[in-house]
Parts: C-alpha cells; sequence; structure tokens
C-alpha cells in the first residue's frame, strides 16, 4: 500500500492537486488547519499553514511549503516560482508579519513538502539552507514523498480504518486501471464498504468521505499515467452516489463538522468534474467535429457496441454541462466576473461539442433502448438552457421519425431491454412493412446509419480518411452487468481485438 500511494504523492501537480489533499490529511493526523491554498492571493510562501503537536507534545506553528514531483536543481532555485524564494519569503515576511496574534510564541516550523524525493546533486544546498536558517523558534523539516505516504497509512487510510479486505479491493482497482469493468467493480465494493460500515456520527462521516476522496484521487492518477481514463470516470460518478447519503442530512447544519462535510463533498465533486474534462478535452473534443469521427473510433464492427457507446458519451457530455452551469449560478458576477467569463466560454463550447457531436454521428438519431431517453434529456436539459432551442427540435424530429420507421422495418426500434444479448437479438419479428416489400437490409440503416446489429457498421463516407488519421481507438471493454456502462468505452487499450488500434502505452 505504502508503494502506491508513493507513485500517487509523486505524480500529482502542485495547483489544484496535491496542495489540494495536504489540508485533509494534515486534519486526520491531528492538525488544526489554520490557512489553505487560495486562488488569486498573495501566501508568501506558505501554501498550508496549521497548528498541532509534535511527536514530543509540543504545540508547534507548521508553515508548509508545496513542490510537486521530485525537487531537482531548476526547482530549488532558478527564479521566483523555485522553493528557495518561498522559504525566504516565509521567513522575510510571513513569520514577521502575517502569523496569527494568537500563535505568535509558538514554535515555527517551516516544512519542505515534495511529492517525490529529493536529488542528490541539490541535497547538501537543501541542507545547509535549512540549517543556517535554523534559529530561535524557527525550525525546518522536510516531507518527502515516502514520508507523506506513511502520514496517509497512519492518517486517514491507517490500517485499523481500512480491514484487509477493503484495502485489498484498493490494491486491486488500482493496479487494473486499464480494465475498467474490473476496475470499477473493485473500487465500486471498496468504497460501498466505508460508507456503509462508518459510524452515523458526523466525524466518522467525514473520515469515510476523505478516506474515499483520497482513494479517488490515487485511482486517476494511475490511470492518468495508464493513459485510461475511463474507469476513473467510471469510479467518480460512483463516488458522489456513494458519498451523497453521507451528508444530505447536514446541508443545513452550521456545526463545524458539518461545513467540513459539505466541503469534502464539494471537492469530490470538483474532482469529478476535472476527470471529465481530462476525459473529454482528451477523447471527445478531438473527433466531435470530423463527420463520423466518435463512431469510426469505437473499436468494434457491431452497430450496437457504437450505439450504446455514443449515447453514454452523449450523456456525459450533456452532464458536464449542466455543472457548468450549476457552479455559474454560485458565482457573484462583481466579485467573480474573470471566473464567470471563463464558465460561459466553457458552457458555450460544450453546447457546440454536443451538436457537433450529434451531427456528425447519425446513428445518434437511432437510440435502440428506452433508457437512453435518460441521455437525450440530460443532452436536451442543457442545450435548452443555452438556447439551443432549435437544434433539439431538429434532432428530436430525426429521433421520431428514425423510431417509427425503424418499427415499421422491424429493425431495431426502441425497446426496453437492457441486457447486451437482447438487445443485438431485438427484434426478433417479420417485417411490418404494407405487403412486405422491405426486408432488413432496407430498413432504416440506410437513412439513419444504424442497421441490423450483426452486420458491420455502416460508415458511407470517408472511412479511409479516418483510418489515416489513426484515431486513437475507443475502449470496448468496459461492460457492468446490469448497468447502463454495457458496451464500450471510449479510452484504453482493446485488448480484445488484435486488429484494432491502440492507444500508446
Amino acid at each position: 500500500m505504502k508503494l502506491i500511494f508513493t507513485e500517487y504523492l509523486a505524480s500529482l501537480k502542485e495547483r489544484g492537486e496535491l496542495d489540494v489533499i495536504m489540508p485533509d490529511l494534515l486534519s486526520e493526523i491531528g492538525l488544526t488547519v489554520i490557512s489553505r491554498p487560495a486562488v488569486g492571493t498573495k501566501q508568501y510562501g506558505v501554501d498550508v499553514a496549521a497548528v498541532g503537536p509534535e511527536p514530543d507534545g509540543e504545540r508547534t506553528l507548521f508553515l508548509i511549503s508545496i513542490k510537486p514531483g521530485d525537487l531537482k536543481r531548476p526547482d530549488w532555485d532558478a527564479g521566483p516560482q523555485s522553493l528557495r524564494t518561498s522559504l525566504n519569503q516565509i521567513l522575510d515576511v510571513y513569520i514577521e508579519k502575517h502569523i496569527p496574534k494568537r500563535y505568535a510564541r509558538l514554535p515555527v516550523k517551516v516544512v519542505l513538502c515534495i511529492g517525490g524525493d529529493l536529488h542528490e546533486d541539490v541535497r547538501s544546498d537543501v541542507n545547509a539552507y535549512m540549517d543556517r536558517h535554523t534559529q530561535g523558534r524557527t525550525s525546518f523539516d522536510l516531507w518527502n514523498g515516502d514520508r507523506l505516504a506513511g502520514l496517509l497509512l497512519s492518517g486517514v487510510l491507517r490500517e485499523k480504518a481500512l480491514p484487509e479486505t477493503w484495502r485489498s479491493d484498493l490494491r486491486k482497482s488500482v493496479a487494473l486501471v486499464d480494465e475498467p469493468s474490473t476496475c470499477f467493480a473493485h473500487f465500486s465494493r471498496f468504497i460501498s464498504s466505508i460508507a456503509f460500515q462508518c459510524k452515523p456520527n458526523r466525524r466518522a462521516r467525514l473520515r469515510a468521505i476523505r478516506q474515499i476522496y483520497l482513494a479517488l484521487w490515487t485511482l486517476y492518477v494511475w490511470a492518468r499515467q495508464a493513459e485510461n481514463i475511463e474507469a476513473a470516470y467510471l469510479c467518480s460518478e460512483r463516488a458522489m452516489l456513494v458519498s451523497w447519503p453521507l451528508i444530505n442530512s447536514s446541508l443545513a447544519g452550521k456545526s463545524k463538522e458539518a461545513r467540513q462535510l459539505k466541503q469534502s463533498m464539494q471537492r469530490l465533486i470538483t474532482l469529478h468534474n476535472v476527470i471529465a474534462d481530462d476525459y473529454l478535452i482528451t477523447y471527445v473534443h478531438p473527433r466531435a467535429s470530423i463527420p463520423h469521427g466518435l463512431a469510426s473510433a469505437v473499436p468494434s464492427q457491431s452497430a450496437l457496441d457504437i450505439n450504446l457507446k455514443l449515447f453514454d458519451v452523449l450523456g456525459r457530455i450533456g452532464t458536464r454541462g449542466l455543472w457548468y452551469l450549476q457552479l455559474a449560478q454560485f458565482l457573484d458576477e462583481p466579485s467573480n466576473k474573470e471566473q464567470l467569463d471563463t464558465l460561459r466560454s466553457a458552457v458555450d463550447s460544450t453546447a457546440k461539442l454536443i451538436v457537433d457531436t450529434v451531427v456528425n454521428n447519425p446513428i445518434l438519431y437511432t437510440p435502440v433502448k428506452d433508457s437512453q431517453a435518460i441521455d437525450i434529456n440530460i443532452a436536451c436539459l442543457f442545450l435548452n438552457r443555452v438556447g439551443y432551442d432549435d437544434e433539439i427540435r431538429n434532432w428530436i424530429q430525426q429521433v421520431t421519425r428514425a423510431a417509427m420507421f425503424a418499427y415499421q422495418a422491424n429493425d431495431s426500434y426502441p425497446c426496453v431491454f437492457e441486457e447486451y444479448r437482447d438487445l443485438a437479438e431485438h427484434p426478433r419479428d417479420e417485417p411490418r412493412l404494407p405487403g412486405g416489400s422491405h426486408s432488413r437490409e432496407h430498413s432504416s440503416s440506410d437513412t439513419c446509419g444504424l442497421g441490423r446489429h450483426n452486420r458491420r457498421y455502416r460508415d458511407p463516407r470517408r472511412i479511409g480518411e479516418f483510418r489515416e488519421r489513426s484515431l486513437p481507438a475507443l475502449h470496448p471493454s468496459t461492460v457492468v452487468s446490469g448497468s447502463r456502462h454495457r458496451g464500450t468505452s471510449i479510452s484504453g487499450q482493446c485488448r480484445s481485438r488484435p486488429g484494432c488500434d491502440r492507444l500508446p502505452n
């Protein structure tokens, strides 16, 4: 377990990643966080400030400066963003002017926090700097990735809080990030065990959410290294659903623990949106504007696989757009103008992405099961809120006509089945066209691009162009029994079809 977390911490970036988990980590080891990372405010070298006991019991003020990854010579002393510059600001400004009065008499420990290791070529410089400036009530300490991993395992993820069976599920989910369905199954069991067996008091629920959050971060970092975001996306959705019952009774609470519960849930939602953005930018945006670009990137010749995956992708895009709108509602115009402008740009980009995805992949005119109405409604709800009513009208008209024609032709009309085998064999009756003049070979596949599921998906134009572009494959491995994720996935490596394109290892 320690090796997993050491690798995870070494892969974190400073802004929005390593600095986000540090406050929760410090809280779980008994420190009180008094200052958190902030954007747009000058912090004079201190990313996180906390108060708590040293191992010998003495109450101490910890001033932590965070740098991601390994500490090399350019990171130590090369420019205004170097660690040495941050330490100088702490000594010259923060300690002299910004320590709150109630902590002014406490011993001060300046902590050099790095996600990875301290390189040998800079070790002497760092040690000499710490020795030279250790005087009076000011001392220094170095926390590297190995030390942070130990703090994780002694704090929020300590062995007593995680039985061996739970830790085994976490290890398996991290090890199998390139197999989304298997990874999802193990991670789902891990977080469900945490949530369902935690005590009903707020402190226990807060610890459970923090455990889920850190476990999801660990999984996402490993998935990012494996260039397969699919597993992380599925697990982040599950993490939010499992965590919601832990905080919904505290939404109106005013106590410190109620606020911490809400903040932890907000961080979990933010992490889900980070994963969603990574997924869409990496796998969807490059293909959405190409005719049949997403459809041709699914490494399957089955129209059913393509249909299921593209409607799933459509729902994900619409959900991300709704999150943008939700965030915009909570921002005040005068004080967050720059952030609101960024959100408006993201909303416009997401709406255009949905329109391009539908227009360039006509298989989205032909849903094959009733539950795909969820994905259609999510996309339409978002488009309606941003004024794309004409596009919604045209799309729904096409869907209605295609469904009516498919029913009359007895060819892949929407049904209530959810199991893959049932969908593949649907429909089983004879054609319904008057006089039987239209066979299945002349059904809705010729007008809507769907066709029977046991035939190859027909890309009528520019197939050669897509192959020449060598688009990364949309992974077919995600099959979760009894869920809406059955079918194919958009990232990762195609193991079941040796002839398909692969993402780079």
